[in-house]
């Protein structure tokens, strides 16, 4: 219920009192009715008045709150900041809506108040305060950030999933892509507004009518589901599937469609290198397996460059090929030395993938260099008896990508291959023995067939088998129309042979394979007639013209390509004059085909590159190579646009160069955003100023000048000092106003060839070139304070900032860019180490260690507020019944320069520096929270172990925290051990014992930790509410194999379980172990061979699993 009061004053007193009873009463039953707070505060902000809402709101009677302010009812980290907005709104005396308060309920929760209110006005105008209403949000706030974390994990999913969504309202044609969505069709989210035509644009030319009939037949009612191609911006072919159904309204119109699509490209690609195998039809003899295998592995693998070869001579260092496939065709084979190739590190593994680089990786294969080679996969061919004989290799100028099916195709070729060369060799001598046979038939590859006046066979030679598949006695008797594709075409022959002399000459027609295959034949044939000069019948001689015929139909499809490709294709002589241009040409550049043919190429050429350029490029083609590169031209208009060219000559019988190809792709677009893209890859995107990775740059090229000429150069690292209570309190937009504005105020302050660098959150840099004296760097870093002294203005508010600044100098603190920063951080921390807001110079008596040390101290001092800390869970396992019983928590932390930080390297650096007692209270209110979770997603309740170290243990207030800790998050102590070990635990005895009392008292588990390394009594033990004892690993480690480990081992469990202890043994990685403690009735086991340390996420799977194995 909402409620907005407003009294209003009336200039009748008289009337106003006449009525003032009933209106009291109506207001008492108002606020004792309403579900909002109502209340009144004075002009200092203290209540006056509050409705009895409020002890369902905050717990509190209204006697309670009466006098005092809002304030005392808020967290502490709150007040000031809240303070502040209130008592400018009391200085304005403005009304205010709607704004969120952050209040402790009387229990300690945490409650979120939505409240309004106006200003209150004695009859002389005079500001009395403020009245208003309250209510409480927090459900609703719960409920919207909820919403938010499932949005962020259903993008995360589809994106590891490769899965984008879409919906299409067809009323109004609005279309939404997932960002996934955007992804796959090779764009940054929100980079296009997504529309039916835009999409459509994206699909392959070739699946376009298809996937519209799919649509079409989608809005009659029935099912979408289908695979297609995209063309992604950069050319790429992408395969996709996509599914969908579509909502109608009750007249059965369409009004909705809604679907998914999901990236295949790597099942296809599998399915068409499959597919390629299984279709694996090789040409007659063993190079003619050779020359198909190497055209399937360019097929299969999309490349440039395949080949097989053998090894020549004894000595197995040198490679002869079989067959080669070069650019789409076959090419003359070769000898390749093995040493310094990619091919002879084949000879020692078994595979050999290099997706990049192999031309670097292996620079004195010249002929790599030649090729242009970027990537190579090989494989040897190995005999039955293991021997390598010999190799395959795919190669390309492009990376290659390695997936998981790269390696086994590969092997299935060699093996193909190495199984084809035996079984040939086998054949050999079978082989030989027909040869003279062989050589007599070698002519008489053209069937000879006779047929009578009535069109059927008499006579057919043996070669029909292979031009048409059928036996001799198959077609005898038969009529020879039967194989003819159309039996008008044998008629045909008959009236030209009656219309001439009786015969004729290359007569083209289709006859039927007896696989159902069309064959193209020619044939030459002529009437036979008997002494009086009757005809008898048809004598032919047919020769198979398939491949032939394919040639002619491929050349028309090229042409066709040519005409219709989207590519820019041109055709010169020798000397570059233009003899065919594509319409491609036409429309990007606006020269037609008429006003094109005759003239020079350089018609498009542009001034943006200089003479050697193309003296380089004509240098290359007449070399008889092929030419690659980038070129900028300019369009008959006067447009630049930039082509990503490629040349190639055509050479005839002789060798002579005749003609040029050159096909293109318009990039012009594509070079507008790498010029976009590398401008956002080397700038800070809030400030436009230098990133790290340029500034590193910059400071690199400051130092080979500075070598060169003898000069100096400084790096000052700044950092603002608390900067984070702006955020915190103000919130981040705030903060980014202050950062722009700061980044301006750095920039005054340098030359124009010095830099200042933004290297991430409150972290600046500046490169001073060619400095004269050290008083110069001083001076600039004062300027720095003072102009920082100056009040930033940020959404009408005067804040005020100070900074920290390191200086290190070149010559002298360092030789290279990266010791250069790091020194200047290091007197940056001694700066606010000095009391912050001023500038230390760095100073190189500090040793490596120090410096270590001192790094990782200042890291480790944020990494609490940056969130860098992780809490992995180790199960701990009831070996009796297979369950997970419990999990001990275990810090990590997750650097984001050094990665994940052995916890050895930095606990004991956080008992030193005391940030050891607000890390583990962290640890333990993280471990509770995991463990509500669990209990809210109704697992099964589990034990949580959390460390104690001995500093947090004996703080005089340990108790109290750790218990208001489980209470806040509301778990159960009796489900959360305490481990703390031996030495904490004798180190004054008097206050561990009152500590363990209290503990268990409130329901907390205790639990001995590494027990076995320190005193091990019994007599001790006793003295102590203890619960569990943990085995130490170290005496896990070497159970098997040291007796006396095996004997602690033995004694610890025994002791344990006379005192009616619970054991858990650490460290247990092996079977052995596992059965050892079985044995010896451990029941419980923690280790390596069930479970390493994992996330809260994967404990939630293990359990999960666990109530589906449980039933």
């Amino acid at each position: 219920m909402s409620i907005t009061l407003e009294y209003k004053y009336k200039a009748d007193q008289e009337k106003q009192e006449s009525v003032s009873g009933n209106s009291e009463a109506w207001f008492r039953e108002l606020v004792e009715t309403t579900s909002d707070w109502l209340w009144v505060v004075d002009k200092d902000a203290r209540y006056t008045y509050s409705s009895p809402k409020i002890r369902d709101l905050l717990g509190y009677e209204v006697e309670d709150i009466i006098g005092k302010t809002q304030h005392e009812f808020m967290p502490v980290d709150v007040v000031q900041c809240v303070a502040e907005e209130f008592l400018e709104l009391m200085q304005k005396q403005s009304a205010f809506n709607n704004i969120e308060i952050v209040s402790l309920h009387k229990a300690g929760q945490q409650i979120i108040l939505e409240t309004s209110g106006v200003p209150i006005f004695n009859r002389q105008g005079e500001f009395c305060g403020y009245r208003g209403i309250g209510r409480d949000v927090t459900e609703r706030r719960q409920k919207e950030e909820a919403l938010a974390l499932s949005q962020q994990r259903l993008l995360e999913s589809q994106q590891i999933a490769q899965l984008g969504h879409w919906d299409w309202d067809i009323v109004n044609g609005s279309l939404y892509w997932s960002d996934e969505h955007y992804r796959i069709c090779g764009l940054e989210p929100g980079w296009i507004r997504p529309s039916y035509e835009a999409f459509l644009n994206f699909i392959h030319p070739a699946d376009r009518q298809e996937w519209k009939c799919a649509v079409t037949e989608a809005m009659s009612g029935s099912s979408y589901s289908m695979d297609h191609r995209l063309i992604l911006p950069d050319g790429e072919d992408r395969y996709v599937h996509g599914q969908g159904q579509v909502q109608f309204d009750e007249t059965g119109k369409p009004i909705r469609m809604m679907g998914t699509i999901q990236d295949i490209t790597e099942r296809k690609h599998l399915e068409n290198a499959l597919n390629i195998i299984a279709d694996f039809h090789p040409s007659a003899g063993l190079s003619g397996y050779y020359h198909t295998c190497v055209e399937s592995l360019a097929h299969v693998y999309n490349t440039r460059y395949a080949f097989v070869g053998l090894f020549s001579g004894g000595a197995r260092q040198r490679i002869t090929t079989q067959a080669v496939w070069a650019n789409g065709e076959f090419v003359n084979n070769f000898e390749y030395e093995l040493a310094g190739a990619p091919c002879a590190n084949i000879l020692d593994i078994k595979k050999k993938l290099i997706s990049e680089d192999v031309s670097r990786l292996f620079p004195q294969d010249a002929v790599l260099g030649e090729l242009e080679a970027e990537s190579y996969f090989g494989a040897p061919l190995l005999s039955a008896e293991g021997l390598k004989i010999g190799m395959i290799a795919v190669l390309d100028i492009k990376p290659m990508k390695i997936t998981p099916w790269t390696e086994p195709i590969l092997g299935i070729f060699a093996q193909r291959i190495t199984a084809y060369i035996e079984r040939n060799s086998a054949e050999e001598e079978f082989k030989s023995s027909e040869k003279e046979l062989r050589n007599i038939f070698r002519d008489m590859q053209d069937v000879y067939c006779r047929t009578d006046t009535a069109g059927k066979v008499t006579r057919l030679s043996g070669s029909i088998k292979q031009l048409l598949g059928y036996q001799v006695d198959e077609l005898l008797g038969k009529n020879i129309e039967d194989v003819y594709v159309d039996a008008t075409e044998r008629q045909a022959l008959i009236e030209v042979l009656d219309a001439g002399d009786g015969s004729v000459q290359s007569f083209d027609v289709a006859l039927k394979h007896r696989d159902g295959s069309i064959v193209w034949v020619s044939i030459n044939a002529h009437y036979y007639r008997d002494s009086n000069g009757d005809i008898l019948g048809i004598e032919d001689m047919v020769r198979d013209i398939s491949q032939h015929r394919q040639s002619e139909l491929q050349m028309q499809k090229m042409s066709s390509a040519l005409a219709q490709s989207a590519d820019i294709v041109m055709i010169t002589d020798e000397k570059g004059i233009m003899e065919y241009v594509n319409p491609a040409f036409e429309s990007i550049t606006g020269y037609s085909f008429d006003e094109a043919v005759g003239r020079r190429s350089n018609v498009v050429k542009s001034s943006e590159q200089d003479p050697n350029f193309y003296s380089n490029m004509w240098r290359t083609i007449l070399a008889g190579k092929t030419y690659r590169g980038v070129v900028a031209n300019r369009k008959k208009n006067g447009d630049l646009y930039y082509e990503e060219k490629s040349i190639a000559p055509i050479k005839n019988g002789k060798g002579d160069i005749t003609n040029f190809v050159s096909t293109g792709r318009d990039i012009t677009e594509r070079m507008e955003n790498e010029k976009r893209l590398s401008f956002m890859a080397h700038h800070d995107a809030l400030t436009e100023l230098p990133n790290r990775t340029l500034f590193m740059d910059r400071l690199d090229q400051a130092l080979a000048h500075a070598r060169r000429y003898s000069r100096k150069v400084s790096v000052l690292f700044i950092d603002l000092d608390r900067f984070k209570n702006i955020n915190d309190t103000l919130g981040h937009d705030a903060g980014d106003q202050m950062l722009t504005q700061l980044a301006d105020r750095l920039g005054e302050n340098i030359r124009q060839d010095d830099t200042v660098a933004r290297l991430g959150g409150d972290e600046f840099a500046i490169l001073l070139n060619d400095i004269e004296a050290e008083q110069d760097v001083s001076l600039l870093a004062k300027m720095i304070l003072l102009n920082l002294e100056q009040p930033f203005e940020v959404s009408g508010r005067e804040l005020f900032i100070t900074a920290s600044i390191g200086i290190c100098l070149f010559p002298g603190d360092g030789e290279d860019s990266g010791t250069l920063l790091k020194n200047a951080d290091v007197a940056m921390y001694k700066a606010k180490d000095l009391g912050k807001n001023n500038y230390q110079f760095y100073s190189a008596d500090m040793s490596a260690r120090a410096f270590q040390r001192l790094t990782m101290e200042n890291s480790l001092r944020r990494a609490l507020e940056r969130e860098e800390f992780r809490l992995f869970y180790q199960p701990q396992i009831d070996i009796e019944e297979n369950r997970i019983i419990g999990v001990e928590a275990l810090i990590r932390w997750k650097h984001p320069d050094l990665g994940m930080v052995p916890p050895n390297d930095f606990i004991p650096l956080l008992e030193e520096t005391g940030l050891i007692e607000q890390v583990g209270y962290w640890v333990i209110t993280t471990a509770c929270e995991q463990m509500q979770a669990w209990c809210e997603a109704e697992l099964p309740k589990l034990m949580m172990s959390v460390n104690i170290s001995g500093r947090q243990f004996h703080a005089r207030d340990f108790v109290g925290k750790i218990e208001d800790c489980v209470r806040k998050s509301r778990v159960s102590p009796e489900w959360m051990e305490i481990e703390i070990t031996e030495s904490v635990l004798m180190e004054n005895q008097n206050s561990t014992i009152k500590a363990l009392e209290s503990l268990g008292e409130i329901g907390f588990r205790i639990a001995i930790d590494d027990f076995g390394t320190g005193y091990s009594s019994l007599s001790y033990l006793r003295r102590f509410r203890i619960d569990t004892l943990k085995v130490d690993q170290s005496f896990i480690r070497d159970v098997i194999d040291d007796p006396d480990d095996a004997a602690i081992t033995s004694a610890i469990i025994a002791m344990a379980q006379n005192l009616k202890l619970k054991v858990i043994a650490e460290g247990v990685e092996t079977q052995e172990q596992l059965t050892f403690l079985k044995e010896r009735d451990c029941r419980y086991v923690q280790g390596y061979l069930f479970s390493r340390p994992v996330s809260a996420d994967e404990i939630k799977k293990m359990l999960v699993a666990q109530q589906k194995r449980d039933g």
